[in-house]
């Protein structure tokens, strides 16, 4: 069986549909990769890219993702609701089929080094690939944003580990990093009141001595005019129903209700059957036999 690597960059565009739109050009140019979603969020000002491949040919294509952003995207009046330090936030490699995290590992490092050398600009690595113990949670490196980078980057903590200590001067900086299969989802309040939204957030996050590998942020819409809870989840730990109902109960507490929720980007469909089996409180249900794709 092929190798098979899965690349998930997100960049800091979410209003810009030709700036989005090139940067998947980037992707699609290379032979052996596949754009398989493209999901925009334009209150957080960002977009989130999932390619699949060969890793020689996900590796040149996730290359080309990030020169493009960083010949189109200026931070310096990049405003959004989710926290970023560069044009290429976030970019996590995931193996899926005959990878190792190891070789995945390797990938994050060649495409750190030629992101630094070519494009000059410093790249973090984060989780699995993380140099430094600090830095394999990425909230360690993302929390002072663009704005507060800028300003720490001199200091010898934030040494880059890929590229000089100073940021590029439109791109900012870049987290690369290799993870294991997760669902970005978010969960739709019934208020503006962010702070509401932040503590919920706080609940059930790991850093909070919450559920593994969960992560999750308050964040405000100015479009909607309500709150969204923003979360990450390995649905290997936890389901993505428990997280749901966790932040229902909470809301409860301050007269709120969950009024929808939103997938970002890839879901398997595990992580779904999971779902359906609660909601429905199915019994005796065998995925194999009675799903019927699984019979075609």
């Amino acid at each position: 069986m092929a190798k098979i690597v899965e690349f998930i960059p997100n960049f800091s565009e979410g209003r810009r549909q030709d700036v989005i739109d090139a940067i998947s050009d980037a992707a699609r140019s290379v032979d052996g990769v596949k754009l398989i979603n493209v999901n925009v969020e334009a209150s957080y000002n960002r977009c989130v890219h999932t390619i699949v491949g060969a890793p020689e040919a996900v590796l040149e294509a996730g290359f080309r993702m990030c020169q493009k952003a960083v010949e189109l995207i200026d931070m310096r009046t990049h405003k959004g609701e989710h926290p970023r330090i560069g044009a290429i936030d976030a970019s996590p490699f995931i193996p899926v089929e005959e990878m190792t995290p190891e070789e995945c590992v390797e990938l994050a490092n060649r495409l750190g080094e030629r992101v630094a050398n070519e494009l000059q600009v410093p790249v973090y690595l984060y989780e699995k690939a993380a140099k430094k113990p600090e830095r394999v949670k990425l909230q360690n490196i993302r929390h002072p944003e663009y704005e507060g980078l800028c300003e720490l980057i001199n200091e010898p903590q934030w040494a880059p580990d890929y590229g000089e200590a100073k940021m590029h001067p439109t791109a900012g900086a870049m987290p690369l990093g290799v993870r294991s299969p997760m669902v970005a989802f978010n969960i739709s309040l019934n208020t503006p009141d962010v702070t509401i939204a932040k503590k919920i957030a706080q609940s059930f996050r790991e850093a909070r001595g919450g559920y593994a590998e969960a992560r999750a942020i308050g964040v405000y819409l100015e479009d909607r005019k309500i709150c969204q809870v923003s979360c990450m989840i390995n649905p290997d730990i936890v389901p993505l129903y428990r997280i749901i109902e966790m932040v229902r109960s909470e809301a409860r507490r301050y007269g709120l209700s969950v009024i929808g929720t939103d997938i970002c980007g890839m879901i398997s469909k595990n992580a779904l059957m999971d779902c359906c089996e609660y909601y429905m409180q199915l019994e005796n249900f065998d995925r194999k036999a009675q799903v019927l794709e699984e019979q075609l």
